[in-house]
């Protein structure tokens, strides 16, 4: 009879901010009332304490002994990965990421299995476990904040004051206690002329979408759809007490370069057929929020070479871009570099065709976190623990290492494993072009 697999938690070690676990406290008691044995890597930083590990049934590590299966967040130091064991993390190698090959190497070297949470997926694409609805709510909550820091730098009053960076928050109710105040003064005072009417724009139906209209439901926002918003903006009577939003689905973001319609199954074929559409309305945002999913083989969404043109239009409102998917280089041109919390924005600006750290520059303020949910680590946290549990579960119980081979894993589990027993799985081969 197999033994159970012995599950370890790793210590976050990218990022000095990275407070998040795979599995809260919680969970660990539900897998050890079940026979799993845990262990969890010491640590200080983690937003869930080692004593409060130790009272759910783990047992506190500075090194693992006995654990096969290690789950983690983030990519772990490349320096320490243990030979022959599982890892569960964010790998950031699916798309050949140049920073994160020296990684999946060790992984192929130390003769690692690698489960990739990112590629845990439905049989449809749609990924099962995420962090995507917190990016989107911290990401929202934040570019809010910001936003509301430029035009107050501007001379131009919003009720953006009362927000605070997420990270500056202990739980998610406390930030909808300032959503609802933001609303209110919305209503009692309304928005300064100049940034009337309020338009904020999203791209993306996914869940970091969801997360980021979920912030901005506590707003009342009126919907406007895209192929009515010129004329809204031209024509439509509005108020100074509302919020709009315009959420951007496929055909209304891209078109043909031949001038033709837009054709979804065109464009997955042959998406160098199709360019972004975003230059007809971004001059009318207040705000561009993106959320969508991108790969190089895709057209970029905001171009440096559309700025420039729109910036020296006569209408052009556009103040700042929450770039929540943060591709450097990728669907926002704009975004060159990631960004932090102690430096979470920059400006571009087209007249100079530059670059500046911070808001208080003329130009498009871009925010580009890219570990935005551990700004709310306990509820992201529980969120994505609740989603990999079972998961965890099934690896311990069966007791294998063999995961691809194992026909009662499930399938999900299974098409996820990049590297295992000294090379990539046969799905993820594609990779080799970036180990040379």
């Amino acid at each position: 009879m197999r033994k159970n697999l012995v599950v370890g938690i790793l210590k976050e070690t990218y990022g000095k901010h990275e407070r998040r676990a795979p599995l809260v406290p919680a969970d660990v008691r539900w897998l050890t009332d079940r026979g799993v044995k845990v262990e969890v890597e010491a640590s200080s930083q983690r937003a869930f304490t080692d004593g409060q590990y130790n009272k759910a049934g783990a047992r506190i590590v500075n090194r693992f002994r006995n654990a096969s299966l290690l789950l983690g967040v983030k990519q772990p130091d490349v320096a320490n990965i243990y030979k022959n064991k599982i890892y569960m993390i964010f790998s950031h190698t699916v798309k050949g990421q140049p920073e994160n090959i020296p990684l999946l190497k060790e992984f192929i070297r130390k003769r690692a299995t690698l489960i990739d949470y990112e590629k845990i997926t439905d049989s449809d694409g749609v990924r099962l476990v995420y962090f995507g609805r917190f990016a989107g709510i911290c990401g929202m909550i934040d570019s809010l904040y910001y936003l509301g820091k430029k035009l107050e730098h501007k001379g131009i009053r919003n009720p953006f004051d009362i927000i605070k960076p997420a990270y500056e928050y202990t739980s998610l109710s406390d930030t909808s206690k300032a959503m609802i105040e933001i609303n209110e003064r919305i209503k009692r005072v309304g928005l300064d002329d100049r940034i009337a009417p309020f338009i904020i724009g999203i791209t993306g139906r996914g869940r970091v979408s969801n997360g980021v209209q979920e912030i901005i439901e506590f707003l009342n926002p009126i919907e406007v759809h895209p192929k009515d918003m010129l004329r809204f903006v031209r024509y439509q009577k509005y108020t100074r007490h509302k919020i709009y939003k315009i959420v951007f689905l496929r055909e209304e973001k891209l078109r043909s370069k031949n001038g033709g319609g837009f054709y979804f199954e065109e464009y997955l074929n042959y998406p160098e057929r199709f360019e972004s559409n975003m230059d007809v309305y971004l001059p009318y945002l207040n705000m561009l929020i993106h959320t969508s999913y991108w790969d190089s083989r895709y057209p970029r969404m905001v171009t440096k070479k559309m700025i420039n043109k729109l910036w020296r239009k006569k209408i052009f409102r556009l103040e700042f871009i929450g770039d929540i998917s943060c591709d450097i280089n990728g669907s926002i041109e704009l975004t060159y570099k990631s960004t932090s919390q102690e430096n979470p924005v920059f400006t571009y600006n087209p007249g100079k065709r530059a670059f500046f750290d911070g808001y208080e520059h003329e130009g498009i303020t871009v925010l580009a976190v890219d570990n935005l949910p551990t700004e709310l680590p306990r509820d992201s946290s529980e969120h994505f623990s609740s989603l990999v549990r079972d998961y965890v579960y099934q690896i311990s119980a069966h007791g294998v290492i063999d995961i691809t081979n194992h026909a009662a894993i499930p399938r999900e589990l299974r098409e996820a494993v990049i590297t295992q027993g000294g090379r990539l799985t046969p799905r993820f081969n594609y990779l080799k072009q970036y180990l040379t």
